[in-house]
Parts: structure tokens; C-alpha cells; sequence
């Protein structure tokens, strides 16, 4: 199994929140999280430019869902010491958004991810990914799923 390496995953990320600020930035005025918010699960800051509420947001970016058809939604980050549980259990976020690259986004209220976890965890398979020095367990959700529970899904055209 291919153990992942932090700085590879880190570096996707970053170009998909680049991708996801000029798709959104039309329609919020984004802000980059500070570090300390970012340790709150927070990559950014949107304030709507029609109504002027501002919304904190966590950015996922998930190319392997895009082959596998299946959203991991992590629910341990670190299963060594010190042990940390997953993001869609620790996320101050108001607003979760997902990206498939190049495909499709779904945007989902945390409340709403969180309420479905429970029946999740029964239905669906838990998959470890190795890291150096631990593994991160998550959820493999059917994009079908997600969709259920999304406020929005876009069509992401670069």
C-alpha cells in the first residue's frame, strides 16, 4: 500500500484552493485563514457579496475520489501518539467544500456532514492510509452521498 508523504498531499491542496478561490471569488470576497484558524480547520474566510454574511470555510480536495467514485471523510487524523480525530469532527468550519479536481463541488454545511457520521460509520467501509510514522482513517463515501447532503454542487470548468 503507498504510504503518502505530507508535503505531496499538502501541495495538491494548494493548488485546489487556488482553483476553488477564482471559482468562487465572483461571488464571496475570500480571506485566507490566519495559522491559528487554520489549526481550527479553517482555510478560508467568505463574505457574500450579495447579502454581506461571512462564512468560515474548510477546503478538501480529493482526486482519488474522482477514479473510485468514493469521498473520504476523515475521521482520525493521527491513530498514534499524540492521537488526533479527523477533520470532520474537529472543524470549526461553517462550510465544508469538496473537490473533485477538474470534475465537480460540492458545498455542505458541517451540521449536516456531522448528523450523517453515525449512519455513515454503520454503512460504509473505514480505509487506513499509511503516513510516515502513523495512519489517518476515514470514512469511503459514495459521491451518491454526498450529493444527498450537499447545499450546492457545481460543475467545476477550468
Amino acid at each position: 500500500m503507498k504510504t503518502y508523504q505530507f508535503q505531496a498531499q499538502k501541495s495538491q491542496g494548494c493548488k485546489g484552493e487556488k482553483q476553488l478561490d477564482r471559482f468562487f471569488r465572483s461571488d464571496f470576497e475570500i480571506t485566507e485563514a490566519s495559522p491559528n484558524d487554520q489549526r481550527q480547520g479553517i482555510d478560508r474566510w467568505w463574505k457574500c457579496r450579495e447579502s454581506g454574511r461571512v462564512y468560515s470555510v474548510e477546503y478538501k480536495t480529493d482526486s482519488t475520489a474522482v477514479k473510485t467514485g468514493n469521498a473520504f471523510i476523515e475521521t482520525v487524523s493521527v491513530d498514534s501518539y499524540p492521537y488526533k480525530k479527523g477533520w470532520a469532527y474537529t472543524s470549526e468550519a461553517d462550510l465544508l467544500v469538496y473537490y473533485l479536481p477538474e470534475k465537480r463541488i460540492y458545498l455542505i454545511t458541517f451540521t449536516a456532514l456531522r448528523d450523517c457520521l453515525p449512519e455513515w460509520e454503520e454503512m460504509h467501509p473505514t480505509r487506513q492510509i499509511p503516513n510516515v510514522g502513523y495512519k489517518t482513517h476515514g470514512l469511503l463515501v459514495p459521491l451518491a452521498d454526498l450529493a444527498e447532503i450537499a447545499e450546492e454542487i457545481f460543475t467545476y470548468r477550468p
